[in-house]
């Protein structure tokens, strides 16, 4: 039986590691001596890592962190690998945000019992279960969510509000459907509209116009158990693309169907599973949010079908 060479990238970065200096350490000590752990905490430790990692022959890729994490970690390691397929991925968490991880069954648990039970199972000779999940592609960053409009105006407010915590992002969420129901300042920052149109590389067209928010999957969850992209999994290397055009009062009526998995009603939104798509931005600048890290880039912005991963469930 081939011995699994498992690797380890600890964001070094992200909330738990610098709240628990001793993780690195304790996540070592899992790990046998063909097994590597680096921690990280610039893009050029992530490349020197991806190269060391693909020179030492590991077969399974860990990743300590949250979305943020993951999306760094797999567009570095993609970059090194070429042509070459990722081995697979297993998310470990450890981040602010982990809903990559729910949208792709990691159980919970933190980090160190989650390789816990990862090691004994690569070890055991039952094998992995893993399951094929495609990334969105914008230029040489990959990841699995992508949003524009309220989507990167909800998460501008949730990491101005203090600490990032799930409980604190439920109370700007509430705070917001408050807002919306009476039209107040909040809603207006938060949902400030995003003009622009859509074209797919086989001819169709969305109109330009006043869009709530452009956002994609390749996991159904959103965050906090919301689960717009129910056709993510439709078909493979591809994402599910809302255009999501009704007023934000609806669509805050919209959000316990939203939460049960149940699409919208009609009037609400577009949508369109695509391997290619080219957004065009009327006022010429992109703010947007790929696995919940914002960006902003001038031009048009287009997202394509990306790496497919294994990822561990």
């Amino acid at each position: 039986m081939t011995t699994a060479r498992i690797g380890v990238v600890l964001n070094a970065n992200a909330g738990r590691t610098r709240r628990d200096p001793g993780l690195a350490d304790r996540l070592r000590a899992k790990l046998s001596s063909h097994d590597l752990l680096v921690a990280t905490r610039s893009p050029d430790e992530l490349a020197a890592a991806a190269e060391r990692f693909r020179a030492h022959g590991v077969t399974l890729l860990a990743v300590v962190g949250g979305d943020g994490s993951a999306s760094v970690t797999l567009s570095a390691f993609a970059r090194d690998y070429g042509s070459t397929p990722l081995p697979p991925v297993a998310l470990l968490r450890g981040g602010t945000m982990n809903t990559v991880a729910n949208g792709c069954d990691t159980p919970r648990g933190n980090p160190l019992s989650l390789l816990t039970s990862l090691v004994k199972r690569a070890r055991s000779g039952h094998g992995l279960r893993t399951s094929l999940r495609s990334t969105i592609a914008i230029g040489d960053r990959f990841g699995f969510l992508f949003g524009t409009g309220v989507v990167e105006g909800f998460l501008h407010a949730y990491y101005a509000n203090g600490t990032p915590t799930p409980l604190s992002a439920a109370g700007v969420l509430a705070r917001g459907v408050a807002s919306a129901v009476v039209g107040g300042p909040l809603v207006r920052r938060i949902a400030a509209p995003c003009r622009a149109s859509v074209d797919f590389a086989d001819g169709a067209h969305w109109p330009l116009q006043d869009y709530l928010t452009l956002a994609a999957g390749t996991v159904d969850q959103i965050g906090l158990g919301f689960r717009p992209f129910l056709r993510c999994d439709e078909r493979p290397e591809s994402f599910h693309l809302l255009g999501i055009y009704a007023p934000v009062v609806d669509l805050a009526r919209e959000l316990p169907r939203i939460r049960l998995a149940r699409p919208m009603r009609p009037g609400h939104a577009l949508d369109r599973v695509s391997d290619h798509a080219t957004i065009r931005f009327e006022g010429g600048l992109a703010r947007y949010m790929l696995d919940g890290e914002l960006f902003e880039t001038p031009g048009d912005l287009t997202l394509t079908a990306g790496p497919t991963i294994a990822v561990v469930r």
